[in-house]
């Protein structure tokens, strides 16, 4: 009884663990210097609302995950931009350095934007 009692508790520990780090990230852009970014939401729809929020100007969604960590990555000389979304910082900065750096011929990207939810 006393471990059917344990398994109980650990289960809903678990689960309510598990539902506290399902958040929602996103990122907006006007395609060029502006943009917003969004880490911690509920919902996708709040994310991408206080993403828009953020931005100034005529801007998008251009990246919207279930994830703790978001990061954008901009490189004005050639226009392009990278996107990531993921559990840690380290990774989603690497990944949207990367994403951004395929579309242009040199490594000229920078980190805009990085922040997990805490």
């Amino acid at each position: 009884m006393r471990y059917l009692a344990l398994a109980a508790i650990l289960a809903v520990t678990l689960a309510l663990q598990a539902h506290a780090q399902e958040t929602w990230v996103a990122v907006a852009t006007d395609g060029r210097r502006n943009f917003g970014y969004a880490v911690g939401m509920a919902t996708r729809a709040a994310a991408e609302q206080t993403s828009l929020g953020e931005c100034v100007g005529e801007c998008v969604i251009r990246l919207a995950a279930l994830a703790r960590c978001v990061a954008y990555a901009r490189s004005d000389p050639g226009n392009a931009s990278g996107y990531a979304a993921g559990a840690t910082l380290e990774a989603v900065r690497q990944a949207a350095w990367e994403d951004c750096n395929r579309r242009v011929p040199s490594n000229s990207c920078v980190i805009l934007a990085s922040r997990c939810f805490e």
